[in-house]
């Protein structure tokens, strides 16, 4: 983030103190408990949200060689985003066509030269074209149509992969992030290196993984013990599009007021920046390195989460390395033990039916704004 953005952030500090929110919703907002338990709205957001849009897949640094691939389900709908030998990208439904067996799993760091089927051995190139039907005796050579894999939409920009799971439209990045491009572009995402993604699920409705980190209220209480002696209960809040972003600081970013002239203030050394990717992913940038959060919806009542750490050059030791899978340790930790198994029985108390409603204060406008945005696009009303 360049550091005229920063300072018009920080300004907005002055005269605010450690137990008054400087920044609030226009007003709050109540969210029938359906919005989280209802299986037929959980449908309708799978087809509007996670269908018919393009999601984020992951930054550059998962899928940067010739032959590197990421494999993700997007919708339900299977894809696999492979690094072809120009350096473009391709994205196509990890389905082999003979009978829809998948095909990549997980992530490859490249080198990849053909993707075979494990079922029957069918045989493409990188790109998607089929090469061979191995073993056939010529017993599929009566078939008329192409039997390629089938291709998808995929944009790259700013460091960040999309796919649209639907789609073969193009699209560009930047319409999607609806302005968040002009402070992400500047973190540089491009040049960051993958270092360890770790993938667990949860009993919660994939939007309680996002209303987790949409607020700063909970941390003098959820946190006590952790991390709030460290942290303000509160987030400078921005919206771009439907894409919150929400900046969590250090107490100690205040002291820099009185010690230091404007210019030479900062932000980013005291704060977490996060910016949400409606639906299904959060981009963290925290002091040395950066954070990928990506949710996968198993059903209205539980979620997929995974949680990857990305480093600005590629560690040279092994001191270095376990330097970065520590850092994913205590963020997992945190969330693992404190975050996650809350929203895990907030899901079942809104499974039982004794809560009619949630209560969104204005104290909290990330989270509102993220369930105004949800609600508009599924055509529920907001109260």
């Amino acid at each position: 983030m360049r550091v005229s953005r920063q300072l018009e952030l920080l300004d907005r500090l002055i005269g605010a103190d450690i137990d008054r929110p400087w920044s609030f919703a226009p007003a709050s907002m109540r969210n029938p408990a359906s919005a989280y338990t209802d299986a037929d709205r959980f449908a309708r957001e799978i087809k509007v949200l996670f269908r018919d849009r393009p999601q984020f897949v992951g930054l550059t640094g998962e899928c940067r060689l010739p032959g590197a691939f990421i494999a993700q389900t997007l919708g339900g709908v299977p894809i696999a985003v492979v690094r072809q030998l120009d350096g473009s990208l391709h994205a196509m439904v990890n389905a082999c066509r003979h009978r829809g067996a998948p095909l990549l799993e997980g992530s490859g760091q490249g080198g990849m030269r053909r993707i075979v089927c494990p079922y029957h051995g069918w045989t493409y190139d990188i790109d998607g074209k089929l090469l061979n039907q191995p073993g056939s005796a010529g017993g599929f050579d009566d078939l008329a149509a192409n039997c390629d894999l089938h291709r998808r939409a995929v944009a790259e920009k700013h460091g960040l992969i999309f796919v649209h799971p639907t789609s073969n439209e193009p699209f560009d990045v930047d319409d999607v992030l609806c302005g968040a491009e002009d402070e992400i572009a500047d973190y540089g995402l491009a040049d960051y290196v993958h270092i360890e993604t770790r993938v667990n699920s949860w009993k919660m409705n994939w939007k309680l993984f996002l209303d987790t980190f949409t607020e700063a209220y909970h941390i003098r209480w959820l946190h006590k013990n952790s991390i709030a002696p460290y942290f303000l209960p509160d987030l400078l809040f921005d919206a771009f599009g439907p894409h919150p972003r929400a900046i969590g600081l250090r107490k100690d970013v205040v002291d820099q007021f009185t010690r230091k002239p404007r210019d030479e203030w900062r932000l980013l050394p005291y704060s977490t920046a996060q910016y949400f990717l409606v639906p299904n992913g959060l981009l963290v940038y925290q002091l040395d390195h950066v954070e990928v959060w990506r949710v996968t919806p198993t059903d209205v009542g539980s979620c997929r989460i995974s949680t990857s750490i990305f480093a600005p050059d590629a560690p040279a030791t092994d001191k270095a390395r376990n330097y970065w899978k520590h850092n994913l340790d205590l963020l997992l930790d945190v969330t693992g033990k404190e975050d996650f198994p809350l929203q895990e029985k907030v899901q079942a108390n809104l499974a039982s039916g004794a809560l009619p409603e949630v209560v969104y204060g204005r104290i909290e406008p990330a989270l509102v704004h993220l369930h105004a945005s949800i609600n508009a696009a599924v055509g529920e009303s907001t109260f």
